[in-house]
């Protein structure tokens, strides 16, 4: 009598489970909503050629590998900073919100973005796109240059990677920086 008793619980338990198990593998997952990864507090280093070149520090890092465009998004923002041969910051770029798209090499930045060179220059915006398939920075919006001898404001902006050679279109204002001055001000 104990042996049908625990065939049938046995009979039972697995009818149970395999129901269940039915349910879980009929919901479908759309993956250009549901990411592949979704990785929290990370800091990762990018290597490029076998050499260290960039350092991503993120609160959120989504990955969606299976999306018809794969990409990555940072929806709280990123920090990336490139790194020189001795993994000193040579450059950095922050902002709130990014989007990488893996197959175009495209990153989308978006929200205070701001970054700085090896010159010590800040470029601040609203808005940048950093293609590395052809190794450009450019962008329309609104851009706010800080040189070490003056600021200079205009639209449209195109630079190469390190932020080192640029062209500022539609420049609106050139504000000379003169260090007495300064001084004086302080």
């Amino acid at each position: 009598m104990r042996r049908i008793v625990y065939i049938a619980l046995a009979a039972l338990v697995t009818v149970g489970c395999s129901k269940d198990k039915a349910a879980i593998l009929d919901q479908t997952i759309n993956p250009e909503v549901t990411p592949t990864v979704a990785s929290h507090d990370v800091q990762t280093i990018i290597s490029e050629d076998g050499h260290t070149r960039y350092r991503i520090t993120t609160p959120l890092w989504l990955i969606y590998e299976e999306a018809n465009e794969p990409h990555w998004t940072f929806p709280r923002g990123v920090l990336a900073e490139e790194l020189d041969s001795a993994y000193h910051n040579a450059s950095t770029i922050r902002c709130d919100s990014a989007y990488f798209d893996q197959r175009k090499q495209l990153w989308h930045l978006v929200g205070n973005v701001r970054m700085t060179n090896v010159k010590g220059e800040i470029i601040l915006t609203n808005e940048i796109y950093w293609n590395q398939m052809i190794h450009k920075l450019y962008s329309e919006s609104f851009i706010h240059i800080e040189k070490q001898d003056r600021i200079i404001e205009g639209h449209g902006y195109e630079s190469n990677e390190d932020f080192t050679t640029y062209t500022l279109r539609d420049v609106e204002a050139i504000f000379p920086i003169d260090e007495e001055q300064l001084k004086l001000a302080e």
